[in-house]
């Protein structure tokens, strides 16, 4: 599920809905009302995440598709989310690695 995956990469960067949404450029309420699944992401919101947390939008449906897989099981899902937050924060390193030799 995109949302999960959305608000996962929110607590991850210890940002609150508020911080988020003045990074996104978006209401607070619409950041809640994704984060809860109440609305859609649309392929542009999903470009405001991957620019404002620096993370390839091919990582976010991955990371989202591996959040829906886990099942009901709590510790499946809290073990597949830290392992793709980990994966998240590996591909930003490289990205700025990168960046930074260019």
């Amino acid at each position: 599920m995109l949302n999960k995956a959305l608000r996962l990469v929110r607590v991850y960067h210890d940002l609150s809905q508020v911080d988020a949404a003045e990074r996104l450029g978006l209401s607070k309420s619409y950041v809640s009302e994704i984060e809860k699944g109440d609305k859609n992401v649309s392929m542009a919101t999903l470009q405001k995440y991957s620019d404002a947390f620096d993370i390839p939008m091919s990582s976010l449906l991955l990371f989202a598709e591996r959040v829906e897989g886990a099942g009901k099981s709590e510790n499946v899902r809290v073990f597949v989310a830290d392992k793709a937050v980990k994966m998240l924060d590996w591909v930003s390193t490289i990205s700025d690695y990168r960046s930074a030799e260019r």
